[in-house]
């Protein structure tokens, strides 16, 4: 799921994904991946990847999954990218990032 902030922005993207609670950890592709997990472990969590340009601020955010018995990750389904946890996870970030409290974890099933 993409949505777009347009600039002008209030902070860098880097304080306003940490406002919402995410951890940046890599660099793909020229995109900044933040993730904010779950619970503890590494998985379950949500990934996104945030690139600026001439518009404003680009958040591409999914649901990673992992599969402990296949070993397998959810790349190839639908619902790691629209629908449910994620529309309402995009809310969430939305608003944390428009300045409404933010949480540091989900501490509900999803």
């Amino acid at each position: 799921m993409k949505r777009l902030l347009p600039h002008p922005l209030p902070a860098t993207p880097e304080a306003l994904m940490t406002k919402a609670g995410y951890v940046r950890h890599c660099v793909e592709a020229g995109r900044a991946c933040y993730h904010r997990s779950l619970n503890d472990p590494r998985f379950p969590r949500f990934h996104a990847y945030v690139s600026m340009d001439d518009r404003g601020m680009e958040i591409d955010l999914h649901f990673d999954a992992l599969d402990t018995i296949n070993h397998k990750g959810n790349h190839d389904k639908a619902w790691a990218y629209e629908g449910g946890r994620v529309n309402e996870e995009m809310r969430r970030l939305l608003e944390a990032i428009q300045g409404q409290d933010s949480l540091k974890k989900i501490y509900h099933s999803l």
